[in-house]
């Protein structure tokens, strides 16, 4: 039997579309009552009751990692960073958008369900350290013209074009404040993108 804060996460069925079809024009739509506890265990809650909204499975939910909690005038929104055995998946995010009184209006965001699949802990085998990942992300921006200081290096799983275990290098110019951001392949070294994100 669902608990009590599962019966108030999940999605409302007859009782909701009744209200809906009696509710006055520019009414609000929500996909829950009212949640209890912080903003962010309210949306959490809400995830694992209703995972099918942003995952295939409810194990992805139960890797999330709180990310921030932003307000707004509108209320509260939720971002958690998607993980997958202590490694962050890149760019795989979902946010909660939730009423003042915590009722949640919608998600937003895409979680990639392929990657619980990957052992990290094999595809780390063999595969080249952070300081070789940062001389290779410096030489690469070097190649370009740019010369870059390392601020970050962090392990990441790419999940496209397929799930592939790698290395986030930030870099910035001090002089210019130019910042750039590479990815390379944990096993290879190959760089695999490289992007500007600062113009300085």
């Amino acid at each position: 039997m669902a608990s009590k804060n599962q019966q108030m996460c999940n999605l409302k069925g007859k009782h909701q579309r009744a209200q809906r079809a009696t509710s006055a024009p520019g009414d609000e739509e929500f996909l829950s009552d009212p949640l209890p506890g912080p903003p962010e265990k309210a949306a959490s809650q809400f995830l694992d009751a209703n995972y099918q909204l942003v995952a295939e499975q409810r194990s992805v939910i139960q890797e999330l990692k709180l990310k921030k909690v932003a307000r707004s005038p509108a209320g509260y929104h939720v971002t958690f960073q998607q993980m997958h055995q202590g490694v962050a998946v890149e760019g795989a995010t979902v946010s909660v958008h939730m009423s003042k009184d915590q009722r949640v209006q919608a998600t937003s965001g895409a979680l990639e369900s392929e990657v619980t699949q990957l052992d990290v802990q094999r595809m780390a085998q063999d595969s080249i350290d952070q300081h070789e990942a940062m001389q290779i992300a410096v030489q690469n921006a070097a190649s370009v013209g740019a010369a870059a200081t390392p601020t970050l290096v962090e392990r990441v799983i790419l999940p496209q074009p397929e799930p592939r275990l790698a290395w986030k290098v930030l870099l910035l110019n001090a002089d210019t404040a130019q910042e750039w951001v590479t990815w390379i392949d944990a096993h290879t070294g190959e760089v695999l993108q490289h992007q500007e994100i600062s113009a300085g």
